[in-house]
């Protein structure tokens, strides 16, 4: 579907032959679009933006989901009752799982990766102390360590709480690393205003071209600013930001059953 940017309610809901939805442009995808598109196996959109409620519901064949980091909203009910879906990639965005039921009776569900994967791992490895970048690691893990256990629901009435379980882990992730940001960058500080104010800036440079390599490394190298990525709810000077945002995420509590969006 080259060049297509929405996709309208119903558009391809009940098409039993579809195998595949893949579009570099696709941004917003209506309500029940490819709802019981029972043969969908695979789903590759990397400028989705919006995905409405029911859009991949009870696509029994679909197993793998992959999304961009323009990603900025999942609603209600978008895969219920995709009983083989096991993966999915998303950004990591503060309050982009709009709803509770959203992987209702996702029972294979039991892994998330995470778009900007590569540049989390950077900033990690940046970190200061080893005690931070272990505690971010485990956290990156935890969601794949507690999703296979997680309740998907019945498909009909319970809504499980893997949605839940999503939005609490991302949650957890942008608050933990928006903190430890926050910290290596006061660290920074501190041994900068310490440095200087021993030696004038021309010999403090100095001295940091004349330091060995293997104190370079080890010792100067752990104070470089870490990567540029500005992750959700983190404010331009790299503070915590407000993260809280539990006053917009009210009707998380929505309940739905696995029938056709009117």
């Amino acid at each position: 579907m080259p060049g297509v940017e929405v996709i309208e309610r119903y558009a391809f809901c009940g098409c039993e032959a579809l195998t595949d939805v893949e579009c570099g442009k696709l941004e917003r995808i209506g309500a029940d679009a490819f709802g019981r598109c029972i043969s969908l196996g695979s789903i590759n959109l990397p400028s989705a933006k919006t995905i409405e409620g029911g859009a991949f519901m009870s696509c029994k064949a679909l197993t793998k989901v992959e999304f961009g980091d323009k990603l900025e909203r999942i609603e209600r009910l978008a895969f219920c009752c995709c009983t083989s879906l096991e993966r999915i990639a998303i950004p990591l965005k503060d309050g982009m799982i709009t709803a509770d039921n959203i992987f209702q009776g996702c029972k294979k569900l039991v892994h998330v990766d995470l778009v900007e994967g590569e540049v989390l791992r950077d900033t990690i490895a940046a970190l200061l102390l080893e005690e931070w970048r272990n505690d971010m690691n485990d956290k990156l893990g935890a969601i794949n360590q507690s999703l296979p256990t997680t309740p998907a629901g019945d498909g009909l009435f319970g809504v499980g709480g893997k949605a839940q379980a999503v939005q609490f882990w991302i949650s957890s992730v942008l608050s933990t690393i928006v903190q430890y940001k926050a910290r290596h960058r006061s660290y920074l500080n501190e041994a900068a205003a310490t440095l200087q104010s021993f030696l004038p800036n021309e010999a403090a440079t100095t001295l940091q071209l004349a330091l060995p390599n293997d104190i370079v490394l080890n010792n100067v190298l752990p104070f470089l600013e870490l990567p540029s990525f500005t992750f959700e709810g983190e404010n331009d000077e790299g503070g915590r930001g407000d993260l809280d945002k539990e006053e917009k995420q009210g009707d998380t509590k929505r309940r739905g059953e696995c029938i056709p969006l009117a």
